[in-house]
C-alpha cells in the first residue's frame, strides 16, 4: 500500500496496487502539492509502511507533474525511451500507441496536447507500481483523451478537474478542502455537492449572443472574423494549428497561451491584473498579494483571463482557458464572458473543452 500525508493537511490518502482512485478539490486545495510529495522535500510518502524518501525508487512510485517539460531528458519520445532503456525495462509499443506519427518529433514542436502525452508514455513504459498523476487530460483533444484513460494501470492516483471522466474509471475518491478525506464516488454526479465544493460537473447556465458589427478581419491561414459581443470558437485536434492562429494574431489581439509562467511580468497578482474589479470576478482578491508563480495552475490561468479583461483590448484570444479550472473558475469565466458580450467586446478561444462549446456564436473547426 502508498500512503500519503499532505505536509500542510489533516489526512492522507491510501493508495492500493489493485485500484485507481481520484483526487478532486478546488484550485488551490493542495492536489498538485500531495503529488509533488514524491520529490521528498518533506518526508511524507510511505510504501508498505517503510518511508519511501529514504530510497527514492522511482521505478516503484513515480508521477506524471503539471508541466510537461519540467520532466523530459531527451527532445523526442523515442530517444526519451532508449535513454530509459539503459535504467529499466521499457515498453516502446506504449509511447508509438500514444504519440502515433508524433512518436519521433522534437518535444518543443509538440501541440501542448502531444506534450502531455509525451510525459504519460514515458511514465507508463516503464511501469511503476504506483503512479501520481496531476490533470493527465488537460489540453487533450477527444482521442487523447481515450487514449489515456485506456492505458491508466491499476495503482494510480488520479488529480482531475473533468470529473465526469473518473466516474467510470476510479474506484475510490479523495476530497481537499481544509483536509483530506475520502467521499463517496457517487458524489461525483451529486449538482449541489460538485457546487459547494467548488468542483466541475455541475450545469453552468449559458447565454448565447447577439453579435453585432465586425470588428476584426483578418487572414491568418483562414479568413476570421468577429463581431462585436461574439465568441468564436476554434475547435480541432491536437497539433491541427490552433495555437499558431492565435500566435499570428497577437499583434491584433490581447492573447493568452498556455506557457503560462513565461506571461507574468510583475512581483503579486493586483500588479498582474491591474484592475479590483477583474481581481473580485474571477475570485482573485485574497490573492492580491501573492506572486503569481506561487499559485496553482488553475489559479495562473485566472490572472491572465483577468488581466486580459482588463486590458480594455477590443478582441481578446485565449488557448485553451480552462485548462486546469475548477467549477468556480469556469462560472467566473462565463460571467467574464457575458461582460464582454455586454461591452461589445469580441473573444476567440481555442479549445478542446466540452463544457465551453455552448458559448461560442461561431465555431471553426480545423483539420
Amino acid at each position: 500500500m502508498l500512503v500519503i500525508t499532505h505536509p500542510y493537511l489533516p489526512g492522507k490518502v491510501e493508495l492500493e496496487r489493485d485500484e485507481i482512485v481520484g483526487l478532486v478539490g478546488r484550485n488551490g486545495s493542495g492536489k498538485t502539492t500531495l503529488i509533488n510529495s514524491i520529490l521528498c522535500q518533506k518526508h511524507n510518502v510511505f510504501l508498505d509502511e517503510q518511508d519511501f524518501c529514504e530510497r527514492k525508487d522511482y521505478s516503484l512510485v513515480s508521477a506524471v507533474f503539471q508541466d510537461p517539460s519540467s520532466q523530459i531528458l531527451a527532445t523526442t519520445l523515442e530517444d526519451e525511451l532508449r535513454l530509459m532503456s539503459h535504467f529499466h525495462h521499457v515498453n516502446f509499443e506504449i509511447g508509438k500507441r500514444l504519440m502515433g506519427p508524433y512518436f519521433s518529433t522534437d518535444f518543443f514542436k509538440l501541440s501542448d496536447g502531444y506534450r502531455k502525452r509525451f510525459v504519460i508514455s514515458s511514465v507508463l513504459s516503464y511501469g511503476p507500481e504506483y503512479l501520481l498523476i496531476d490533470e493527465p487530460l488537460s489540453n487533450l483533444d477527444d482521442e487523447g483523451i481515450k487514449l489515456v484513460l485506456g492505458s491508466i494501470p491499476k495503482g494510480s492516483l488520479i488529480s482531475e478537474h473533468r470529473t465526469k471522466h473518473l466516474l467510470n474509471l476510479v474506484q475510490r475518491v479523495y476530497l481537499l478542502s481544509g483536509d483530506v478525506r475520502e467521499v463517496d464516488k457517487e458524489k461525483l454526479e451529486d449538482q449541489e455537492f460538485l457546487r459547494r465544493n467548488g468542483l466541475r460537473g455541475f450545469q453552468i447556465e449559458y447565454q448565447r449572443g447577439s453579435p453585432g458589427s465586425e470588428i476584426l478581419d483578418v487572414q491568418v491561414g483562414l479568413r476570421l472574423k468577429v463581431r462585436e459581443g461574439e465568441v468564436v470558437c476554434l475547435i480541432g485536434k491536437n497539433g491541427v494549428g490552433k495555437t499558431t492562429i492565435l500566435r499570428k494574431l497577437s499583434k491584433k489581439i490581447y492573447s493568452v497561451f498556455q506557457n503560462l509562467d513565461l506571461q507574468f511580468f510583475y512581483e503579486t497578482v493586483a500588479d498582474e491584473v491591474g484592475n479590483d474589479d477583474a481581481l473580485s470576478l474571477f475570485g482573485l482578491t485574497e490573492l492580491r498579494e501573492r506572486s503569481p508563480f506561487t499559485l496553482s495552475l488553475g489559479q495562473k490561468m485566472r490572472v491572465l483571463i483577468a488581466s486580459a479583461y482588463a486590458s480594455g483590448y477590443k478582441v481578446i484570444g485565449l488557448d485553451e482557458p480552462t485548462t486546469a479550472m475548477d467549477g468556480d473558475g469556469l462560472q467566473n469565466f462565463v460571467k467574464m464572458v457575458e461582460l464582454l458580450r455586454e461591452e461589445r467586446r469580441g473573444l476567440i478561444l481555442a479549445t478542446h473543452d466540452k463544457d465551453v462549446i455552448p458559448i461560442c456564436d461561431q465555431i471553426i473547426s480545423l483539420s
